[in-house]
């Protein structure tokens, strides 16, 4: 004999209210700004899409299940089926082709991420150090360095690709602006390039984003994206060969 206490659609209620917390969750991404992270944005909203689908399907089968053939005093032993080969290809098939989609989906977006165009605005050298960046451009032949908050500011072309080339002089940092939705690692000894593309003029605050020691916290920097007549203007008021602190001084 079963014992019903009331607890089944309290906890059927709980979990769905899980499943609805999760998805709200899943949404909170800041806005891409970058041609390369509305690219990831679209992608993370796949997945997002499609797990919730399949959520969808598992809780509703289950609840059908659970509902339809649950037990009691009155009923016997429900009737036993003992395979059906059509509903397991469905159900292995389906999920297979969804990953093979969202796998082939990933490589497309990352190659995406990983492009490189052929003549590039604007090339900097990016050295992260305990406790703060340095971004250098060589052609202009101008270095920004600065530690503490709040840290360094460059000034990038809008709508025009950007060339990284990240280092470490120390120990492991991440180069990490949340809005770009794209973090890449300052490895010692090995040099990461990449490019972006910033398609909304704005400011976006950066940080390290791997834990380097005890100053991490204190490793931002910022990213101010214009137009290309002010960003003309503010290459050439920049003094040459010579180290210039941004607005950053405060430890």
């Amino acid at each position: 004999m079963s014992r019903r206490d009331g607890r089944g659609p309290l906890r059927f209620v709980g979990s769905a209210g899980l499943a609805a917390a999760t998805l709200a969750v899943a949404g909170c991404v800041p806005d891409a700004v970058t041609a390369e992270g509305r690219a990831v944005a679209t992608l993370y909203a796949g997945f997002v899409v499609i797990a919730a689908v399949v959520g969808a399907i598992v809780f509703g089968l289950l609840t059908f299940a659970i509902l339809r053939y649950r037990g009691g005093p009155e009923r016997g032993l429900p009737p036993q089926d003992r395979g059906h080969w059509r509903l397991e290809a469905i159900w292995t098939g389906l999920p297979v082709l969804a990953v093979v989609g969202l796998f082939g989906a990933t490589l497309v977006v990352l190659g995406r991420v990983d492009a490189r165009s052929e003549a590039p605005a604007a090339e900097i050298r990016v050295e992260a150090f305990r406790w703060g960046w340095t971004f250098r451009y060589p052609s202009e032949r101008i270095t920004i360095s600065g530690i503490g908050r709040p840290g360094p500011e460059v000034v990038v072309p809008v709508g025009e690709p950007v060339r990284v080339t990240l280092a470490a002089t120390d120990v492991v940092h991440a180069f990490f602006v949340p809005q770009f939705l794209f973090k890449r690692d300052a490895i010692p000894g090995r040099e990461n390039v990449f490019e972006f593309t910033v398609e909304d003029p704005g400011t976006y605050r950066g940080q390290c984003a791997e834990f380097c020691g005890i100053g991490h916290a204190r490793m931002p920097f910022a990213i101010r994206a214009v137009p290309r007549p002010d960003y003309d203007a503010w290459l050439a008021a920049q003094p040459r060969d010579a180290v210039s602190a941004g607005p950053s001084a405060s430890p």
